[in-house]
């Protein structure tokens, strides 16, 4: 990650503030790509989108979605190691919508 983003993270877990360090951690599932490629082109509206807490600043979402720019041509399936933009989170990993598909189709 960024490096803001890494210290803000290192100070929270030094002030042991928990449930801060979850909501960063689990940053990735609540922004869209649509948003993320807003957040690229620095468009500070998707902040209102977002609901983010007032100790969210721009610098950090910023820094945290410049880690993510590589993404835009998709993400790694952790069944078939392909990339793919559409797919699921399952059990904080990427599975893509054709093997969820064989998944499903399975029973």
């Amino acid at each position: 990650m960024g490096k803001l983003f890494d210290e803000t993270i290192l100070e929270f877990t030094r002030k042991g503030v928990v449930d801060r360090v979850k909501f960063l951690r689990g940053l990735r599932k609540k922004v869209m790509p649509s948003q993320l490629k807003r957040i690229h082109q620095n468009d500070k509206k998707v902040m209102a989108e977002l609901f983010l807490p007032r100790w969210v600043s721009w610098d950090l979402l910023y820094d945290w979605a410049s880690d993510f720019k590589e993404e835009s041509a998709g993400r790694d399936c952790a069944l078939c190691e392909n990339k793919s933009e559409i797919g699921i989170d399952f059990s904080e990993k990427f599975i893509c919508d054709n093997c969820f598909v064989k998944l499903k189709n399975l029973r």
